[in-house]
């Protein structure tokens, strides 16, 4: 009687991912046989790659169209991938923000559930299984619309983490209940204090900041801009921190004397987050941000990780927020292989949180792609 073994879902690095395509399409006959040589050993290891949104947007990013052809070319000869589903449309592979939608479902429909709960709770639907080809053709289907967007997002995440990553407000430490409890600045103390903030911002971005961003000045001022004409939409309300609470999705319940401001904007990114969740599930808005918070759901708590602990670097990459989304695989797949940083980060939030460490399954770096399948070998005999 033949056995039927369990498959193992590995999710590789993207850059894993590129390498293995660059050299199946070369000419240099060493890197090509080291291609093919990598993928007979993947395959008969009863291993199945494991795809999601983040990797495919990776791997179609690249400036030399040649490079995006390859890369095509590699994902469509894979016979058989796992890919993350969709929580809204069967035929695109899902990223994060569909495993936040099927975990915030769960901890919605049953609230006593925790993280490792809904983890068990989801895993079961939350992959689908088909061809390379399959997996790839909407993407297709959709380049000479995708094209410019990928390049947009790719600039936007370059913003994103410089922006995040900078201290230019240095507010983070204060608490809520005393500026509610303040005075409104005047004019002129408003505009100066901006004046100092985008000084701080853009020099943090200039020496930090991704060096492909392409104008660390028009960064700082477009953001701060923002932020100006959201706040002087608060002045005529009788306390702007109230209103901007609000506007936030917090209510003052939500607080106590000893919540921070960098506190309050981590609630308000995660609520932030709830909203577009709930376009997709219309639970009662209420009722959802008072039953689901981010302790909840493991992709939340495995990014908020990666987040707190990843090691300081001479210079903030725009691809350090799609690592973070990648790293919450591993919530899901037997494996997953992260950058040597993000590697570092999980390390030590095991170490640091035990809901972490509950949640993450194996989590693996290697140097080059020719190393992993000796590596999952000998996971698959520690295992047995």
């Amino acid at each position: 009687m033949q056995l039927l073994l369990k498959p193992r879902f590995i999710a590789l690095d993207s850059s894993h991912l590129g390498d293995i395509a660059r050299d199946r399409a070369s000419m240099n006959s060493e890197r090509k046989c080291a291609a093919e040589k990598f993928q007979r050993a993947f395959d008969a290891s009863n291993n199945v790659l494991l795809l999601s949104w983040h990797h495919i947007q990776e791997l179609l990013s690249h400036r030399d169209d040649q490079v995006v052809v390859e890369r095509v070319s590699y994902l469509e000869s894979l016979p058989f991938v796992a890919s993350v589903r969709s929580a809204h449309s069967g035929d695109v592979v899902g990223g994060i923000i569909d495993i936040l939608a099927f975990e915030v479902e769960a901890a919605f429909n049953t609230p006593t559930m925790d993280a490792a709960k809904v983890r068990e709770s989801v895993a079961p639907g939350l992959l689908r299984v088909g061809g390379g080809a399959e997996i790839i053709r909407s993407f297709l289907e959709a380049w000479p619309l995708l094209k410019p967007e990928l390049a947009q997002r790719q600039e936007r995440d370059r913003e994103i983490v410089a922006i995040s990553r900078s201290g230019f407000a240095e507010v983070s430490h204060l608490k809520v209940v005393d500026l509610l409890r303040g005075n409104v600045r005047r004019p002129e103390e408003i505009r100066q204090r901006f004046s100092a903030m985008h000084d701080a911002l853009s020099e943090d971005i200039k020496k930090r900041g991704d060096r492909r961003l392409s104008d660390a000045e028009a960064v700082s001022a477009t953001f701060l801009e923002s932020v100006r004409r959201f706040g002087a939409g608060t002045l005529t309300h009788g306390n702007p921190g109230l209103k901007i609470l609000e506007a936030s999705g917090i209510d003052l319940s939500d607080i106590d004397e000893n919540t921070t401001v960098g506190e309050v904007g981590a609630l308000g990114a995660f609520r932030g987050k709830l909203r577009v969740i709930n376009r997709m599930t219309q639970f009662p808005w209420d009722k959802l941000k008072a039953t689901v918070s981010a302790r909840h759901l493991p992709s939340q708590i495995v990014q908020s990780g990666v987040d707190r602990f990843r090691p300081d670097a001479k210079e903030w990459k725009g691809s350090d927020l799609n690592d973070a989304h990648l790293s919450c695989l591993a919530a899901y797949a037997d494996v997953t292989y992260v950058d040597k940083r993000t590697h570092e980060a999980m390390r030590i939030a095991k170490d640091k949180m035990p809901e972490f460490a509950m949640l993450v399954r194996r989590v693996e770096k290697a140097g080059h792609y020719s190393d992993i399948p000796a590596q999952l070998t000998a996971m698959a005999s520690d295992a047995g």
